[in-house]
């Protein structure tokens, strides 16, 4: 079992989707009780060109009805002051030098922490300098690393969490057989994977209205907040690297570019990318990322990309140590679809490279549409295939531009919601007390 999913994996991590489900069905097959089978399963399929937003909350609900319903009234004795400090709980395995933390730590750091008293319940394997940091967020740190479920439950209820935040949804370490427990009567998902996790204890899920449409499908009650569904702090790398002129004035060529994992790449990403340098005969794109440093890999895309007709002539693939000083060749940066990049997204544009991005697949498939539209650059989400290539002929073909967008991105970001720290915390916080009133509500004695 765990050799055929392995393999579905692989596959997946090869850009090469044709056999990824035969094989996780099998694995499957043979041994449909490992929660680790199933934790790489239902992030492989996330990632998958061919399957729809239904088939794919299908088998994360079809992985959440493994696991039983509390029984009873479990929180009887919970003050239903609606408007109390109210105690809230985050659960991850990434309080560390994780792409998690440029997100996190705008929310944790500024919480108002006279309104809301912070518990992290660390699942990090190998803490470090960030972890150290993370620890100063929070009014109690708790390591559950290796603590059993049960008795994550019983401390959590021990601890008297109002609200339960996982931050890790069905990727590695995950901890999500604790939310099955229901050790909070109020239990919600945000970031990770940034989708469903399948559980019917799960009550909520964070989104914005660009990652959330109306016809989204999940196992728990979306929460739209009003503007971004996370804030951005550039890392210390990202500060201390300087936006470089455009490449193109010197270059007389457009470079694109993309620097993100490669299980978000497939054969419709290479498709189109072969149709846009068609278009563009003088353009150039990069590939950067750390698989990359491997000749033999390399070799395999190559082989892989010009099956899809790119043309490999004009492809570097590579592998930056620094991927900010790196950026600093590249004009445009491409979007994956149906998922989205994601920390990628951001890191370009702090360095001043603007993204073409499709409104694909909610919600992983709309994290660069709730970038762009939040960074008021609609005019960089397409709406298919067809439409990815118009825009990025369009935008490629004027250097002004471009060159205007480069240098005031940055000013561009600090004044957006995107890195509006404290109004994110407070439109996080108002969430928060809203679904705890509502939960008072319904639930008085």
């Amino acid at each position: 079992a765990e050799a055929h999913q392995n393999y579905a994996v692989l596959l997946a991590y090869m850009s090469d989707y044709d056999r990824v489900i035969q094989h996780s069905d099998r694995a499957i097959e043979l041994a449909d009780d490992n929660a680790d089978i199933w934790e790489s399963r239902l992030y492989s399929w996330i990632y998958h060109p061919d399957l729809s937003t239904e088939a794919i909350c299908d088998e994360h609900i079809r992985w959440g009805n493994r696991f039983p319903e509390p029984e009873g009234d479990l929180f009887t004795d919970v003050d239903r002051c609606p408007d109390r400090r109210l105690r809230v709980g985050y659960v991850s395995p990434d309080f560390r030098a994780h792409s998690c933390c440029n997100f996190f730590e705008p929310l944790f750091s500024r919480h108002d922490r006279s309104r809301f008293e912070l518990f992290a319940y660390s699942n990090v394997k190998n803490a470090d300098d960030h972890t150290q940091r993370f620890k100063g967020y929070f009014d109690i740190w708790r390591d559950i690393c290796f603590v059993s479920d049960e008795e994550v439950c019983e401390l959590v209820r021990t601890d008297g969490i109002d609200i339960l935040v996982d931050g890790c949804g069905h990727m590695q370490d995950t901890r999500l057989e604790v939310f099955a427990l229901k050790p909070a009567p109020i239990q919600l998902t945000w970031l990770g994977a940034a989708w469903t996790t399948g559980l019917k204890q799960m009550d909520y899920v964070l989104f914005d209205p660009y990652m959330a449409p109306s016809d989204i499908r999940t196992s728990e009650e979306v929460v739209r907040l009003p503007r971004t569904w996370a804030a951005y702090r550039p890392g210390e790398s990202a500060k201390a690297s300087s936006v470089t002129v455009l490449p193109a004035l010197q270059n007389g060529y457009i470079t694109f570019g993309y620097s993100g994992r490669t299980e978000r790449l497939n054969y419709k990403v290479f498709r189109t990318w072969s149709r846009l340098l068609e278009q563009i005969p003088e353009a150039r794109l990069i590939i950067d990322y750390k698989c990359f440093a491997d000749a033999s890999t390399c070799s395999y895309y190559e082989d892989f990309m010009s099956g899809f007709g790119v043309d490999m002539s004009r492809v570097t693939l590579r592998y930056s140590s620094d991927i900010f000083q790196a950026l600093g060749e590249v004009d445009i940066l491409l979007d994956s679809f149906p998922h989205s990049g994601g920390t990628m997204l951001f890191d370009a544009l702090w360095m001043g490279v603007p993204a073409i991005t499709l409104a694909s697949r909610p919600p992983v498939g709309r994290i660069g549409t709730s970038l762009m539209t939040n960074l008021g650059l609609s005019g960089w989400v397409a709406e298919d295939e067809d439409s990815y290539i118009a825009r990025a002929v369009e935008f490629s073909g004027d250097f002004e531009l471009l060159a205007v967008l480069r240098s005031g991105m940055r000013d561009r970001m600090t004044g957006s919601p995107v890195m509006d720290e404290i109004g994110f915390a407070r439109d996080v916080e108002m969430a928060y007390r809203h679904i705890w009133e509502d939960w008072c509500a319904s639930n008085s004695v």
